[in-house]
């Protein structure tokens, strides 16, 4: 079944209405009308069956038949996704993988040893980059768009650390310390008093490829991030994150 994502205000009691690009792709590419079935989205965690009227010239409606929480979601997280900018291509596989893996934000950030910066309308980079996380929540049936943020340094990223309830830096010189032992440890320590209702909040920091400077690394300790191993190999930064988010989706 063909899957959208519309704005809450375009949802009314029995009622959807898809305009813009959305009709286009409905009405010209797919070619769907009356008594059509979609699927849509409100951004929010919730999903409608939707049958399909006879398509206006601008906008097309359709009657709701069904409603139900969206399947792709795991309320017990809330992970944001603080990527070192890596060169090339890479951010759009990273942004495209961590958004099927559950993310629900993406932060990227400039450190000493990142090799691409963005300097030049940031603004453009962020709107393509949306465009990608759009896609891939569409695909993934996602519940929600995760947010790509503007781009930010390490500096401004810790000053966010008490936001949540961990922050895990994935960190190539930690020898002590794994991911698996970290979350055990956080799970014997938390809060137990926490809302029950609210999701957990963890912020998971990636480097670039140069990785992170031992000052870095130490200033991300001192504002209270947890720095973990990934293991005895290596991994690419487009990989690391994804191994991070595997993980904690296996966690909870």
């Amino acid at each position: 079944m063909h899957r959208f994502f519309v704005e809450p205000n375009q949802v009314s009691e029995a009622s959807i209405f898809i305009s813009g690009e959305d009709f286009k792709h409905i009405t010209k590419v797919l070619r769907l009308g009356k008594d059509d079935v979609i699927e849509v989205c409100d951004g929010q965690g919730a999903d409608y069956q939707v049958t399909l009227n006879s398509p206006g010239e601008q906008t097309v409606s359709g009657r709701i038949t069904s409603q139900y929480p969206s399947r792709g979601e795991t309320p017990e997280l809330e992970i944001t996704l603080f990527q070192g900018l890596p060169k090339g291509t890479k951010m759009e596989v990273i942004i495209q993988k961590s958004v099927e893996l559950g993310v629900y934000a993406v932060v990227p950030f400039s450190s000493q040893r990142a090799i691409s910066q963005i300097k030049d309308k940031p603004n453009k980079k962020i709107e393509r980059w949306q465009r990608i996380a759009y896609e891939a929540a569409k695909q993934s049936k996602r519940g929600i768009i995760p947010a790509i943020r503007l781009p930010q340094t390490l500096k401004d990223v810790l000053k966010a650390v008490d936001r949540y309830d961990l922050m895990i830096l994935a960190y190539e010189d930690e020898n002590l310390l794994t991911l698996k032992a970290a979350l055990a440890d956080f799970e014997k320590n938390c809060d137990q008093k926490r809302e029950a209702n609210k999701p957990l909040k963890i912020g998971v920091i990636i480097g670039p490829e140069g990785g992170f400077d031992p000052q870095e690394a130490a200033a991300c300790k001192a504002a209270g991030v947890i720095t973990v191993s990934l293991g005895q190999r290596i991994l690419r930064t487009e990989t690391a994150g994804m191994v991070v988010l595997s993980q904690l989706n296996f966690w909870k």
